[in-house]
This record gives C-alpha cells, structure tokens and sequence, in this order.
C-alpha cells in the first residue's frame, strides 16, 4: 500500500490487506481514538527557554504524518492511514515543534495513497499558530510521496514561499547566523525567524534554497525510520541511534521516531491472529500499546540527557500528554 520514498517512509505489506480488510477499513468511534479533552495547552513553551539555550540542545516533541487527521475516517483503508487525531493548529497548542507532513503530486494531503486535505489548507493553520506566537519556532518538513513534475514541485515551493514568507530560515541566514552548532533561541526571537522549512532530496534542482527558503533535509536533519512494532525493540533501536552518532552527525537536527510501524505477519500464527483480531496492524492500536505505560517513554528521554535528544517524533500526540508534558 506505502510507497517508500526514504528511509523514514512508513511500509506496508500487501499480504496483510488481503488478510483481513477490515483492519484497513475505516476510522470510526468504536476505535475509541477520539481526540481527548484537552486539559493542557503549550503554546508558548519555547518562548520560556533560556535565550543562551542552543536550538539543538532543546528537546522538542514532534508528530509523525502530522496532516493525516485531515483524511476522511470515512475513506477506505483510513484505519492505517490516520496517525493523528488533532488538525495541526490543535497539534502546535499542545507542544507539538516538528512537523511531517506529506503530499502527493495534486498538492494534497497523503498518507501513501490515501488522500487528505489540501495543502495550503495545512500551511495556513501554522501560519495561523506562528503569527499567534512569534517566539515560537517550528521545524516543518515536507515529502512528496508520489513522483512530481518540477512545475509541481515549483508551485508548491511557492505556495510554502507565499505563506511563510519573511518567518522563513533563508539560505543566507545559514550561511551567517543560523549555524546549528550555536544557534541560540534568543538569536532566533531576535531576528524573528520563526521557521525552518525542510524538503524531500526529489525536490533537489538549482538554487531552491536560495530562491524559496526551503532546504534540503538531508542537509540539516538526520532522521531513522526503526521499522518495529514492539516498544522494547524500538526503544532499544532510538537509544542505539543516539549512542552511535559521531561528532559530525551532531552538527545536526537529531529526529527520534517513537513509532510503531505496523508489520506483516511472518508466520501461520501471526496470521491466524491477525485475521481473528488478535493482532492489530491499526496505528491507533499500535499507539495503545506504546503509550499504556508513558513513563518508560518518559524515563528514555528524561534520564539519558547526555545522549542528544532533540526531536521525538509521535503518533496521535493527544494520546500521550504526560510524556510531552
């Protein structure tokens, strides 16, 4: 069903749909994913920090597929293609600093070959939230996951351009003062830059840093894909990948992903318990699992700070509001 464009693309094996079509079919309330209550708002946490803190010393959580709430619950195959409840807007108020967000070549909302909302739709819920809070700063990655022609990659360059505009980290501002070795969140409020835009290497053709403001992730943002469906496994994974940095890849935006990845069955067994609804391959259900015991996640970050977190990516962030507290 996932087409993988990188190694942080989502996959998903078609042997499991032919399996059992009911978990791939819709997003409806009896998933008991109903966006919760919300009891906390953090809206302006970042304005709070230390201005000699350095951006990349700041631990910031982040939403993995963060536009797939725009996706129909009552779309075929929504039940794998939401990872969120909240729209973006609702994800910034709750802390959320890091955004993934996927398009395909309609300039539209994906998740693989699920279609969501429209673009421009998104873009302006960050604007909305960025002018909200100007001594925020987002992280705001973008991938195409489905071929574009350039004039497609073109018009959406601009339509993020157009949008944005001055808020932008520009290609100039790296080349002096945005430096992630010493960039500090009081040089950020400063200069009232208050967002950084990252694109998919495919969108790679001659000066698009320097005309539209929008980098290269590669350049800036190391990010694994860990591939697991068991939250031992993918937090053994997260701690290997921050132990085995080295100095260089420090210099970077570091995004730990803490999420399941739905896998195919590898045996009869696992087969027999997927099509019995024994075994979920549903994110939300996924998510459930991770989340019913928040302070292991909490413990991960909170009592290894020598290891760099920085960006910790989630599903469903309304579901983990003790972690990101």
């Amino acid at each position: 069903m996932y087409s993988v464009m990188d190694d942080t693309a989502d996959c998903m094996c078609s042997s499991a749909l032919a399996l059992n079509c009911c978990q791939f079919a819709f997003f409806t309330r009896n998933n008991k994913s109903s966006p919760r209550c919300c009891s906390y708002y953090y809206n302006d946490w970042m304005s709070k920090l230390d201005a000699n803190k350095k951006l990349r010393d700041v631990v910031m959580p982040g939403t993995h597929n963060s536009a797939s709430s725009t996706i129909s619950k009552w779309a075929l195959f929504s039940a794998v293609a939401r990872c969120q409840n909240l729209q973006v807007h609702e994800q910034l108020l709750r802390g959320a600093r890091y955004l993934d967000i996927r398009i395909n070549n309609d300039i539209h909302i994906c998740h693989g070959m699920v279609k969501g909302g429209t673009f421009s739709d998104v873009l302006n819920e960050v604007n909305a939230f960025l002018h909200e809070n100007e001594n925020e700063f987002l992280i705001v990655e973008i991938k195409d996951e489905a071929p574009m022609t350039l004039s497609q990659k073109t018009r959406t360059l601009q339509l993020i351009q157009s949008t944005f505009g001055e808020r932008m980290i520009s290609y100039s501002d790296l080349q002096s003062w945005f430096q992630l070795t010493h960039v500090t969140m009081g040089d950020i409020r400063k200069r009232r830059k208050n967002v950084l835009v990252l694109i998919s290497n495919s969108f790679c053709f001659d000066h698009v840093a320097e005309e539209f403001s929008c980098h290269l992730h590669s350049t800036l943002l190391k990010n694994k894909w860990h591939n697991s469906d068991e939250t031992s496994d993918l937090l053994h994974s997260n701690l290997t990948h921050l132990r085995d940095l080295t100095r260089y890849d420090r210099d970077f935006l570091i995004c730990n992903q803490f999420v399941l990845t739905p896998q195919p069955p590898c045996n009869t067994i696992d087969a027999f318990r997927l099509l019995f609804g024994l075994r979920s391959i549903q994110p939300i259900s996924l998510v459930r699992n991770l989340y019913r015991n928040e302070e292991i996640l909490q413990c991960s970050v909170r009592d290894r700070p020598g290891l760099h977190w920085n960006i910790v990516s989630l599903d469903f962030i309304d579901m983990c509001e003790q972690f990101v507290r």
